[in-house]
């Protein structure tokens, strides 16, 4: 028998005998063994275990689940685009605040990402953008936005904050005052700028 088809008895006995010890039953019999066949293997000791590994005829198969693996490929795939959306709006000058809304981030992972993208931080609040650079930023998300009254369009407020260079906290800001225009035209809160603890 190769060493190949040794160490994949060995893999498959190792796992059925660890979940027999533990009276996982269920998680054994899904390794596509019988209930007799479980109950033999338990009577086993651990040199029979071995010598059935590694002395007799191959006792599993290896195959591929095509769509577990799809599946588990997709989900690393929305990973690393989370991740790199997350890295573009720090950059792009995202508050604490906002990357706690769309993301769940706290102010010290936000300080520690911005640590290690080399973003220096900031603190206290940026200006608003003048009247004309806020009105072609306006005009802007009429054609970006997939609604322009919706405040959660991320992808449409990161493609604006590129393209006219208003941070992107500033962005987020200014979309709510659009979708809400009785709400006061204030600057984005302090707090929104403030360095987290672990910054300063």
């Amino acid at each position: 028998m190769s060493s190949s088809s040794a160490n994949l008895n060995q893999a498959l006995l190792s796992q059925v005998m660890g979940f027999l010890r533990e009276g996982n039953m269920r998680r054994a019999l899904a390794l596509g063994f019988s209930e007799d066949e479980l109950r033999t293997l338990r009577r086993l000791r651990a040199s029979d275990i071995d010598s059935l590994a590694c002395a007799g005829p191959v006792v599993a198969r290896f195959s591929v689940d095509h769509a577990a693996l799809r599946g588990v490929l997709a989900r690393i795939d929305r990973d690393q685009d989370r991740e790199t959306l997350i890295d573009r709006c720090l950059r792009l000058g995202a508050s604490v605040s906002m990357m706690g809304a769309f993301f769940g981030l706290t102010g010290n992972d936000c300080s520690t990402r911005r640590q290690l993208l080399g973003i220096a931080p900031r603190q206290g609040r940026l200006a608003m953008p003048s009247e004309q650079a806020e009105h072609d930023a306006w005009e802007r998300w009429q054609h970006i936005a997939l609604d322009p009254k919706a405040t959660d369009d991320l992808q449409g407020m990161v493609t604006l904050a590129e393209e006219t260079d208003i941070p992107l906290a500033v962005v987020w800001h200014l979309v709510k005052q659009w979708v809400d225009p009785g709400q006061p035209r204030t600057a984005p809160p302090a707090e929104e700028w403030a360095s987290p603890e672990g910054e300063r």
